[in-house]
C-alpha cells in the first residue's frame, strides 16, 4: 500500500506532460456553445486541511475558526510572452536587499540599462488579465463535521488576447486573432457536510453578467488580382445589462436594477467531493461552474462594432507623379469601413460560465499535517478562447506549522496560463492574514522569467 500513493503521483505528472502536448489535437473536434463566463478556482491552500486524525504526538495546535468573516480578498493577475519584469526593473530579491537604497533613491529600482528585443513580439504576441474581487463571506464551521456559508457581491474579470506570429510578420495567409472580455458579479451559499467518509462541499450561486464581449477579427493576406493586399475584418458585439446608448448611464442603471434578477440573473453551482482512500491519502474531485441549463444568463443591450480596413498594392511609379503626393498615393490604396451600433436583442444573448473539472490527490508522505503534496489533473471550458478545451493541472506542496503559519508552493497550469506561486498563511486564530505572489506566462519557460505577475491579499477574522 505504501507504494500506491508513489505510483499515483507519478502518473499524474506523466499524464500532466502528455496532456500539454496533445490537447490541440483534441480541441478540433470541440464545438462552441453560446457563450460562456470566467471560472473561480477554490485555493488550494483549502484543499486537505481538514484531515482528522493523523499518526502524530498530541501537541498544540490552532483549532479552525467556528465563525468567520472574509474581507477584503484580492486578487489580481496579468501575464504576457514579451516584456519580463527582470527586462525594466531589478531583481525583486535585489531590491529587497537594498530597500534602504530604494528609500533614497527610488530610481534604483529599474535595471541600468533597459533593452527590449522588438523580435520577441513579431514572434506572437499574448496577454491576460485576471481580477477576483470578493469583499464580503462567511462561513460557519461546526467542529469541521459540517458547515455553511454566504459569498455576497464577489466580481471576477477576465480578458485575454493572441495574435499570431503569422498577422504580426504579414505572412501570405489567413488567420484570426483569439480575443475575449468579460466580468460578472454573484452571490453563493457555499455548504459542506459528510455522508461517511466522504465530505461533500455544494456551492449554488446566482450570477449577473457585468459585460460579455467574444470579438472576431481575421486576417488575410492574398493576391486580389491587382496584386499582393492585406485585409483586416473585424466584428464585435459587447454586451451589458443597461443601454449604453442612454446618455443617462446611472437613469438607465436604476430604471433597469429592478429587472436586473428577473432578466439577467443565471445560476450555477460548483461540487467537491473528497474520499479518504487511506491513511495519508485523499482523492478529490473538484467541478466548478456545473451550468443550469434552464436557468441561464442573458444580456439584451449591445454595442456593436464592425468594419475592415484593406490596404492595396501601391503603385511606387506614382510617387514621383506631380500630380499625386505621396501622401494620396497612400491614401488611395488604404481603404476603411467602420460602423458602430446600439441596439436591443429580443432574444438575447446567453451567457455561461466556464465549466472545469480537477481531479487530485492529497498525500501525505511523513504520515502527519506538516506536508501535503497535491497533484492534480483535470480540464476546462472556456470560450472566452478560440481554442475553449483546455488540460489543467500541476503540483502543490503545503506545509502547516500548527495551523498558524502555511505557506503553499506551486506549479499549475490552469486558466491557460502557466503559475508558479507562493502563498502565506499567516493564522492568529482570531485573525489571519493571507499573502500570495505568482509568476505566470502562457510558455512555460518563461513563467519563471516574469513575463506575468499576480498578487494576493485577504483578512479573515472570526474565532
Amino acid at each position: 500500500m505504501r507504494k500506491l500513493p508513489v505510483f499515483l503521483l507519478m502518473m499524474f505528472i506523466s499524464l500532466f506532460l502528455w496532456a500539454q502536448e496533445n490537447f490541440d489535437n483534441f480541441v478540433s473536434d470541440i464545438q462552441e456553445p453560446e457563450s460562456i463566463e470566467i471560472k473561480e478556482i477554490d485555493d488550494i491552500r483549502e484543499i486537505g486541511e481538514n484531515k482528522e486524525e493523523l499518526k502524530e504526538p498530541a501537541r498544540f495546535r490552532l483549532k479552525n475558526r467556528t465563525v468567520e468573516l472574509s474581507i477584503a480578498n484580492i486578487s489580481v493577475g496579468a501575464s504576457n510572452n514579451f516584456i519580463a519584469f527582470t527586462d525594466i526593473f531589478k531583481n525583486p530579491f535585489d531590491m529587497i536587499r537594498n530597500i534602504n537604497t530604494i528609500r533614497q533613491n527610488p530610481n534604483y529600482i529599474y535595471q541600468d540599462s533597459i533593452v527590449i528585443d522588438i523580435d520577441k513580439f513579431f514572434d506572437g504576441f499574448i496577454f491576460d488579465f485576471n481580477a477576483d474581487i470578493k469583499p464580503f463571506s462567511f462561513n460557519f464551521n461546526r467542529k469541521d463535521k459540517w458547515g455553511f456559508g454566504i459569498d455576497i457581491g464577489h466580481v471576477n474579470a477576465t480578458g485575454n488576447v493572441s495574435i499570431s506570429e503569422n498577422i504580426l510578420r504579414l505572412e501570405k495567409t489567413k488567420d484570426e486573432v483569439d480575443a475575449g472580455a468579460a466580468a460578472f458579479v454573484d452571490v453563493g451559499i457555499p455548504f459542506f457536510f459528510h455522508v461517511d467518509e466522504v465530505k461533500i462541499k455544494i456551492r449554488p450561486a446566482a450570477y449577473v453578467p457585468i459585460f460579455y464581449a467574444k470579438p472576431k477579427i481575421t486576417y488575410s493576406h492574398k493576391d486580389d488580382g491587382e496584386g499582393s493586399c492585406i485585409e483586416v475584418n473585424y466584428d464585435m458585439r459587447v454586451y451589458t445589462p443597461i443601454d449604453m446608448d442612454d446618455d443617462n448611464k446611472m437613469r438607465s442603471l436604476q430604471n433597469n436594477a429592478q429587472n436586473i434578477p428577473k432578466n439577467n440573473m443565471g445560476y450555477d453551482f460548483g461540487l467537491n467531493v473528497e474520499y479518504p482512500w487511506d491513511y495519508d491519502l485523499d482523492v478529490g474531485v473538484n467541478m466548478v461552474n456545473i451550468p443550469v441549463p434552464f436557468a441561464t444568463a442573458k444580456l439584451y443591450y449591445y454595442s456593436q462594432i464592425t468594419g475592415s480596413a484593406k490596404l492595396k498594392p501601391i503603385d511606387l511609379t506614382e510617387m514621383g507623379d506631380e500630380e499625386k503626393s505621396p501622401k494620396d498615393v497612400l491614401k488611395d490604396a488604404w481603404d476603411e469601413k467602420h460602423e458602430t451600433e446600439h441596439g436591443y436583442d429580443p432574444d438575447g444573448k446567453k451567457i455561461y460560465r466556464p465549466f472545469s473539472t480537477l481531479f487530485y490527490l492529497n498525500y501525505r508522505p511523513l504520515d502527519t499535517k506538516f506536508l501535503t503534496l497535491i497533484p492534480s489533473l483535470g480540464f476546462s471550458l472556456n470560450w472566452l478562447y478560440n481554442n475553449i478545451f483546455s488540460f489543467e493541472g500541476g503540483l502543490s506542496a503545503r506545509f502547516d506549522f500548527a495551523n498558524i503559519f502555511i505557506p503553499v508552493l506551486g506549479i499549475n497550469y490552469n486558466d491557460h496560463v502557466w503559475k508558479n506561486s507562493v502563498d502565506l498563511a499567516f493564522n492568529f486564530r482570531v485573525l489571519e492574514i493571507d499573502l500570495g505572489l505568482s509568476l505566470q506566462s502562457h510558455d512555460f519557460v518563461k513563467s519563471f522569467q516574469g513575463t506575468g505577475l499576480g498578487v494576493n491579499f485577504g483578512i479573515k477574522l472570526g474565532w
